[in-house]
């Protein structure tokens, strides 16, 4: 028994060209020779300022790091609390919070990346805040990602034995 169905179902939404209609034409508010172009330029200087002025991050214990853990919300507070049991076991470890993630924090993250050995970021989703890490360090130095997904919370002691993990593997 063939389950699909042979009748023509209208699909208004199919991208078909204008046959039958009359054309839909998206196109900027701004259309005259070089005003786009200067409505750009005000946008992009807009931009600039914003990035000098909006950035906002909290360093915790990164002065001397040489593990720094990268996680916002509420896996900040528990990059905390695995950053102090690495300290308990001697280990150099900070963590960065991003407070906003437009504009993203990259300089700090750079100038972090130069005596760093490595980042661990930490997210509740499947990694799109490690992205932007992995591009504001270019390259320099690895940068690894623990995350979970549909509403798991990760333990500190989860977290904790993943970035043992990647020590180990560092060392070895």
């Amino acid at each position: 028994k063939n389950e699909f169905r042979k009748e023509n179902v209208k699909k208004d939404w199919a991208v078909s060209g204008a046959k039958g209609r009359v054309p839909n034409l998206i196109r900027s508010l701004y259309m005259q020779e070089g005003v786009l172009e200067e409505h750009n330029k005000k946008l992009q200087e807009k931009y600039s300022q914003i990035i000098k002025k909006e950035i906002r991050f909290e360093p915790f214990k990164t002065e001397d790091a040489e593990i720094i853990l990268v996680a916002y919300g509420s896996m900040a507070r528990l990059g905390r609390e695995v950053v102090n049991r690495l300290r308990e076991d001697k280990v150099k470890a900070g963590l960065l919070r991003p407070i906003t993630l437009w504009p993203f924090p990259k300089d700090v993250l750079k100038e972090l990346a130069d005596r760093a050995k490595f980042f661990f970021v930490v997210e509740m989703s499947a990694g799109q805040m490690v992205e932007d890490v992995r591009l504001s360090v270019e390259g320099k130095i690895p940068v690894y990602f623990y995350g979970r997904m549909g509403g798991g919370v990760p333990t500190p002691l989860e977290v904790l034995e993943k970035v043992k993990e990647k020590l180990n593997e560092d060392r070895g």
